[in-house]
């Protein structure tokens, strides 16, 4: 089949470069509710395309729409995972407590502490490291909310409606469904949200009769927050703040009713002994991130179906996580500072350089860091030849000392793409080299150490075999190391520490630019 034929083969079965759910902390699709959903004409669908994806969602609901759920407990019951996931070790509830509330995609400060919860799928063949794909093919988020009806007495998880992603298995995407309930003993309602080719969003509805309608709405629904349409953990890593973690425990006395049993699934409790902690989710979606960007044998994935064009964006898109920032990921102190401090850890690796321990005096929480998504994209572009592992390199050392908002990193992004982009793999790499080394003669990049503009000059000239690069690149190092260990030197001074703590609000302060309007991905940052 060729390349158009298979876009239109895609896009008349998914419409694809769809939206999803995710786990931030707690990457919450609130926002994917609110809109026109029971407005548009009736469609007949299934001459065009269909409400349904090939997913785990398609599995269960296919020729049966009247098995459509209503609320969580159905949801759970229906699709065996949560409280029926049938495995004696952990049924996938992950928890996290935050003291803020999120409905309409917008983030509400200063509510009491209340619990949200990720649902996987379920993995049921736990001891085979590739079934981690049954976990992540299927998500569920929970919120809490202090206007729930049982919130009073400590039951402030709200049931319905319930936001679902779940992996395609002809994309490599994931698609997007929001069940809703239409009373005890009734079959629910269903609304699957997409994303066009050129970025409109679309809503399809279903309902127990088999029934569907279609609408165009003017809102960005999940994309506000999900700008990529893929999977997020806002911090991805240890401590994995306010998450049930190895190092945190959610206190469930205040807990009650249906949120309590919700809960103490996620940390033991009511006579058992399941857990299921942060760090297993945290190796659910980098995996889960894996699969999406760069899909498998039998799907696309995102990367793919962005240079094809049947999800908007194209390689311009692709290229902006190389030199710019689609998403973000955060930090706190544990027992060490944040390498992010002091070095691009992805320019610097092999440096051997050491971070010093964390201080009371100087607490990072939540310092905004380069996302697992963005590197993975930079991943694949090597893998797929658009950039060699030089270019790669040039681009994080022009900047060695700060990871994401690199004002000289970024500003070559409207400049690489302002004329339309090479279809030749090699000659894109070959643009952007070009680029960098212009840019660095001109003096673009600012103050260099004569070691870092050597270095730097000699990846972006063809004329200099990669044989010749080792002396020059451990001269850089001799420099990187010199550069940390005076900056680390600073963190012992007041001054340098007051340093510090205001790049980490710049920082900050350029994710609040990203994301406006308090919606998620925005964590609660002090």
């Amino acid at each position: 089949m060729n390349t158009a034929k298979l876009r239109l083969s895609r896009l008349g079965r998914t419409l694809s470069g769809l939206p999803l759910l995710g786990a931030l902390a707690l990457g919450t699709l609130a926002g994917c509710q609110s809109g026109e959903i029971d407005s548009g004409e009736p469609q007949e669908l299934k001459e065009t395309i269909g409400v349904l994806g090939d997913d785990r969602v398609s599995d269960v609901l296919k020729g049966h729409p009247e098995r459509i759920p209503g609320t969580f407990q159905e949801v759970e019951k229906l699709f065996k995972i949560g409280r029926h996931c049938p495995r004696t070790d952990t049924k996938e509830i992950f928890v996290i407590e935050e003291q803020s509330s999120r409905t309409g995609g917008t983030q509400h400060f200063n509510t009491p502490l209340l619990p949200r919860a990720v649902i996987t799928g379920c993995n049921t063949d736990a001891a085979n490291p590739e079934a981690i794909r049954k976990s992540f093919e299927l998500m569920v988020a929970l919120i809490s909310s202090p206007d729930a009806p049982g919130a009073a007495k400590g039951d402030a998880m709200e049931f319905t409606p319930v936001e679902m992603m779940a992996l395609d298995r002809r994309t490599g995407t994931y698609n997007f469904y929001v069940f809703f309930s239409n009373g005890a003993g009734k079959p629910g309602s269903m609304v699957r949200v997409m994303r066009t080719p050129k970025g409109a969003i679309q809503k399809f509805s279903m309902t127990a009769s088999g029934g569907s309608k279609a609408v165009t709405t003017a809102t960005n629904a999940c994309f506000t927050c999900h700008a990529n349409g893929g999977p997020l953990m806002n911090e991805l890593g240890r401590p994995w703040t306010n998450w049930l973690s190895v190092m945190k425990t959610l206190p469930k006395g205040k807990l009650s009713g249906e949120t309590l049993s919700v809960v103490s699934e996620a940390g033991g409790g009511a006579g058992h002994t399941r857990s299921s902690f942060a760090g297993d989710l945290e190796q659910t979606m980098r995996a889960a991130i894996k699969v999406w960007v760069d899909g498998d044998m039998k799907t696309t994935g995102f990367a793919q179906m962005t240079l094809e064009g049947t999800a908007p964006g194209g390689l311009a898109l692709l290229l902006k996580s190389v030199l710019c920032e689609t998403e973000v990921n955060y930090l706190s102190s544990a027992d060490t500072l944040p390498m992010e401090l002091f070095a691009d850890p992805d320019a610097v690796n092999g440096a051997g350089l050491l971070v010093p321990n964390s201080t009371p005096d100087l607490p990072i929480f939540q310092l905004p860091v380069r996302s697992e998504h963005d590197r993975r994209i930079e991943k694949h572009l090597m893998k797929r030849q658009y950039l060699s592992p030089r270019t790669v390199a040039a681009v994080r050392i022009l900047d060695d000392e700060r990871d994401l908002f690199s004002k000289a990193r970024c500003a070559l992004y409207p400049e690489l793409i302002k004329t339309k982009l090479p279809t030749v793999p090699a000659d894109v790499n070959g643009r952007l080299r070009d680029l960098v080394a212009a840019k660095a003669k001109a003096g673009a990049f600012g103050a260099m150490t004569k070691a870092r503009a050597a270095y730097l000059a000699a990846l972006v000239d063809p004329k200099v075999a990669d044989g010749a690069l080792g002396p020059l690149r451990e001269a850089w190092l001799v420099d990187v190391r010199a550069r940390f260990d005076k900056a680390v030197a600073q963190v012992n001074s007041a001054t340098g520490r007051k340093a510090l703590q205001a790049r980490v609000a710049g920082q900050k302060d350029a994710v609040r630019k990203l994301f406006p309007g308090n919606v998620t991905p925005l964590p609660v940052m002090e």
